[in-house]
């Protein structure tokens, strides 16, 4: 007797979660609509603190503040201990100081 009631008791739960749960309501056209327009000043916004911080970055190097970035960095390695393939295309080093 008690193992049926458990069984109801289940079946009954699992019969109201089907029936009386509300699903979720998509999105309204218009809603969609806010969204793609607030995504898209968002990607304006993101253009200008780029164009701004590029306008910064010439001003620092004008001026002597900031150091060109470096476009070709060869470092020799040759006698130096390592780790891994000696013939892989890219090499990851580490700079470290102890003092």
């Amino acid at each position: 007797m008690m193992k049926m009631n458990y069984f109801s008791f289940t079946v009954g739960m699992i019969l109201m979660m089907l029936f009386f749960v509300q699903p979720g309501w998509p999105q309204t056209s218009e809603e969609l609509k806010n969204l793609s327009k607030e995504v898209e000043e968002l990607k304006q916004s993101q253009k200008t603190i780029q164009k701004d911080l590029q306008e910064i970055k010439n001003v620092l190097r004008a001026r002597g503040l900031l150091e060109e970035d470096p476009q070709n960095l060869f470092i020799d390695l040759s006698g130096k201990p390592f780790k891994g393939d000696k013939n892989a295309k890219l090499i990851l080093m580490e700079f470290s100081e102890y003092e």
